[in-house]
C-alpha cells in the first residue's frame, strides 16, 4: 500500500485501500505469503463471487489482488504459477448497453419543472450553477470567491475538492485531468445568480474571498446535497437524477442546442472523444448529415 501511495492520487488511493481491506486482506490476513497456494486463490474466488457486486467491480479486486502479487513476486520471490491462476471474468456483451448518460440526465423543460418548486436561495443558486456549468461536484465544492471574475463573468477551475480520504475532513487536489484545467464563462442569468449569492454572503461577519463560493467556511457535503436534491425532485415529480446527473444534463443541453463538441469537451473539461463517445446517442443530425452528403454525389 505505501508503494500504490506513492502512484495514486489521494482518492484514488483511498478506494483502493478500502477494496483491498475488504476483499482481500480480510481474506488473506490469517495466510503467510508464501502460504498462499493455487487452492487458496481458488477459495478466494468463491468468497469473492458472495459479494453482490457487478462483474467490472470483481475485475477490478482481482487486477489489484494480482498487481500485489506481482510486487510480492518481484520483491520476494513469489510463485509464478500461482499469480498465473489469477484470472478476469468474461464480460458477456449484452444486446444494448445503457449508457448512465442515456438516463442520468434532465432535459431544459425537465429541469425548469424542478427548479420552480425550489425555494430556498442557496440551493436554487447552486442546482442552477451545476445545471448551467456542468463542473463535477468536487470541483464546484473546491470553489472559492476568488476563483470568481465578475468582470469577465467567469468561473476558474483548478482544483477539487474530496471528503474520501483519511484522518482529515477533506482535501483540495489537483482536479480530475489536465483537460479539467479550464475557465468557464457563464451565462447572464447564471451571473446575476451569483453576483446575489455573493452580496448576501458578504453580509456575513469577517467574510473573505478564500471563503468556499458554496458552503462559506464549510464545503457543503455531497449526503447534504443528495438529501436536499431528492426532497426537491419528490416535491417536482420528476425523474430521479445523480449529483452527477447535472453534468449529463449540462452536456446533453449543449449538444441539443447544436454546440461544437469541441466547445463543448472545453467548457466540460473532457476530451473529444469522451463527449463523442458517452454522448453519441445525442447526435443523430451526424447520420442525417453523412446520408447527405452522399446523396450530394449523386
Amino acid at each position: 500500500l505505501e508503494f500504490r501511495k506513492k502512484q495514486l492520487k489521494t482518492q484514488s488511493f483511498y478506494n483502493l485501500k478500502k477494496r483491498f481491506n475488504l476483499h482481500i486482506v480480510r481474506f488473506l490476513e490469517n495466510y503467510k505469503l508464501h502460504s498462499i497456494k493455487i487452492d487458496t486463490i481458488n477459495k478466494w474466488y468463491i468468497e469473492l463471487d458472495k459479494n453482490k457486486i457487478t462483474t467490472e467491480h470483481k475485475n477490478k479486486i482481482i487486477g489489484e489482488f494480482r498487481s500485489f502479487l506481482n510486487y510480492s513476486r518481484d520483491n520476494y520471490n513469489f510463485d509464478n504459477k500461482v499469480i498465473a491462476q489469477l484470472q478476469t471474468y468474461k464480460i458477456e456483451t449484452p444486446t444494448k448497453v445503457i449508457n448512465e448518460a442515456e438516463i442520468n440526465f434532465w432535459t431544459y423543460d425537465e429541469f425548469q419543472q424542478f427548479i420552480k418548486v425550489v425555494d430556498d436561495e442557496f440551493y436554487y443558486t447552486m442546482f442552477n450553477f451545476l445545471y448551467f456549468t456542468g463542473l463535477r461536484y468536487g470541483e464546484m465544492c473546491a470553489l472559492n470567491w476568488n476563483d470568481f471574475d465578475e468582470v469577465a463573468k467567469t468561473i476558474k477551475i483548478t482544483k477539487t475538492l474530496t471528503n474520501k480520504i483519511e484522518n482529515e475532513i477533506y482535501l483540495i487536489t489537483s482536479p480530475k485531468t489536465k483537460n479539467s484545467l479550464r475557465i468557464v464563462d457563464l451565462d447572464d442569468n447564471l451571473y446575476q445568480l451569483l453576483l446575489k449569492h455573493k452580496n448576501k454572503e458578504k453580509q456575513i461577519y469577517n467574510f473573505k474571498e478564500n471563503m468556499f463560493i458554496f458552503g462559506n467556511v464549510r464545503y457543503l457535503p455531497a449526503t447534504t446535497f443528495r438529501r436536499k436534491l431528492d426532497y426537491y425532485i419528490k416535491l417536482a415529480n420528476v425523474k430521479k437524477i445523480t449529483i452527477h446527473g447535472f453534468r449529463h444534463s449540462h452536456i446533453s443541453l449543449l449538444i441539443h442546442l447544436g454546440c461544437d463538441p469541441r466547445e463543448v469537451a472545453l467548457r466540460v473539461g473532457d476530451t473529444v472523444q469522451m463527449i463523442e463517445k458517452t454522448y453519441i446517442h445525442l447526435f443523430p443530425e451526424k447520420k442525417k448529415d453523412t446520408i447527405t452528403k452522399l446523396n450530394s454525389l449523386k
